[in-house]
């Protein structure tokens, strides 16, 4: 069996940046000016430990919640980056914030709805682009889509 090593940039992660809820997405390319993703599925643990272990514990994973923390460069002009931090994104809340995320690997893609959370725009040296860091929460569990050309 031949394994093939997964490379980041391999990841494509995109952003519905439609601006009305509940249209079909218009998918954007967070690669543009995102540098790197860090993935997570925050798990909720249940920890007992029973008689009969004998004081060994158990665990189990009993729900989670996807989070995904991007940062990157401010790149003025691109979709993911207009429609983040437009006053009507990064400055307001609720529902303000929800929208979906698509990550695509190979042929597979996950869906989720997500919260906005934790956009900074974090500034930096006067000579160095303006950093940005954001992070993506999960709304309930993904959807699975396989992709055709």
């Amino acid at each position: 069996m031949a394994t093939t090593l997964e490379v980041n940039y391999d990841i494509i992660c995109e952003l519905d940046t439609s601006a009305a809820p509940h249209t079909t997405p218009v998918w954007s390319n967070m690669g543009v000016m995102f540098k790197n993703v860090s993935q997570a599925l925050n798990e909720v643990l249940y920890q007992a430990t029973y008689l009969a272990d004998q004081g060994w514990g158990r665990t189990e994973v009993t729900g989670g919640q996807y989070t995904v923390t991007f940062t990157g460069d401010r790149m003025n002009g691109d979709a993911v980056n207009d429609y983040i931090f437009g006053n009507s994104v990064q400055f307001e809340f609720g529902a303000a914030r929800k929208t979906k995320m698509r990550l695509v690997r190979g042929k597979e893609a996950i869906i989720w709805d997500v919260t906005l959370a934790n956009i900074t725009d974090a500034g930096g040296d006067a000579n160095q682009p303006n950093a940005v860091t954001l992070t993506i929460h999960g709304n309930g569990a993904p959807k699975f889509e396989t992709l055709t050309d």
